[in-house]
């Protein structure tokens, strides 16, 4: 049993030897002959003030299901999904709507914030009597269009910070 296994061994390696690795210099031989692509770091900057607005422009409508004509334009082609404006403005959308009372005046927290990207968390609070979390935190993204320094602030994500809780045994 173990001479047959360490036969099947020694020729697996002999296969790979002659057929697979053949012409190349082995294992270490390079994936690819181009030269490394290098991504540039992104560069820190204070938040901008406009992408507070685009940020707070978005709670009142797309997360409120309010007016939704105007939150068509603040965020990306990756939120809009796809959808037409059209489809955008029948409320069924792929972002998370929340009852939120203070969508007008939450804070938000500055997560990270560069020249043409923004994270920010934004803490809501639902109106009473309704039937959701009464208080939920959420990541809110904003990248400026098209990657320009200038380009207009857009909401590139949305999600909420929150997870279930796990179930307990015997607590």
């Amino acid at each position: 049993m173990w001479l047959s296994g360490g036969l099947f061994v020694v020729g697996l390696i002999v296969f790979l030897s002659a057929f697979v690795l053949r012409g190349t210099s082995g294992l270490h031989s390079p994936i690819s002959n181009l030269p490394a692509q290098h991504i540039k770091q992104p560069v820190r900057a204070a938040p901008d003030p406009k992408a507070y607005t685009v940020a707070r422009k978005f709670l009142e409508t797309a997360v409120l299901r309010k007016n939704l004509d105007q939150a068509y334009p603040i965020v990306n082609r990756d939120i809009k999904g796809g959808l037409t404006k059209r489809q955008w403005e029948t409320g069924n959308i792929p972002v998370i709507g929340y009852p939120a009372e203070n969508a007008d005046d939450a804070g938000f927290e500055v997560v990270s914030s560069y020249t043409t990207q923004i994270m920010l968390i934004v803490d809501l609070v639902a109106r009473p009597g309704s039937s959701v979390r009464p208080h939920l935190p959420f990541w809110l993204g904003l990248v400026r269009a098209g990657g320009k320094l200038k380009g207009r602030w857009l909401v590139d994500y949305f999600q909420a910070d929150y997870s279930p809780p796990l179930p307990c045994g015997n607590c």
